[in-house]
């Protein structure tokens, strides 16, 4: 019964670091790469343009400024975060959990890792 608790513990941090990673990913995307928007503008058609370190910074202020969730050990934004195209954002979070109802015989130094990838595309589009 143990272990069917931290296994359930385990998708609940999961859950939660998936949450995170969508938060950080819609923040990314709402992010702007504003050499390119100043040098370029927005054609008709397309997005405002993403930019790798904007997708990156936005990602790392989100988690900066957001309260760390508890169950979740040295969250950080991962490889691979950025943009594939200029217009989508992917965010890589990582962290380890400790599952608290392990059995002691596992030992107290136990974490499990965990990585989620979130995108999610920018949503001003010019016709």
């Amino acid at each position: 019964m143990l272990v069917g608790a931290a296994a359930t513990e385990l998708h609940l941090a999961r859950t939660h670091l998936l949450s995170v990673a969508d938060s950080a990913a819609l923040d990314a995307a709402d992010s702007l790469d504003e050499a390119a928007y100043y040098r370029d503008g927005v054609l008709p058609g397309q997005g405002v343009p993403l930019d790798d370190a904007g997708v990156r910074g936005s990602a790392t202020a989100l988690l900066a400024r957001t309260p760390q969730p508890a169950d979740l050990l040295g969250l950080a934004v991962a490889a691979p975060t950025g943009t594939p195209d200029g217009q989508t954002a992917e965010v890589t979070l990582t962290a380890s959990v400790r599952p608290a109802l392990l059995p002691a015989w596992v030992g107290d130094g136990v974490t499990v890792p965990l990585q989620v990838t979130s995108r999610a595309r920018e949503g001003l589009v010019l016709p």
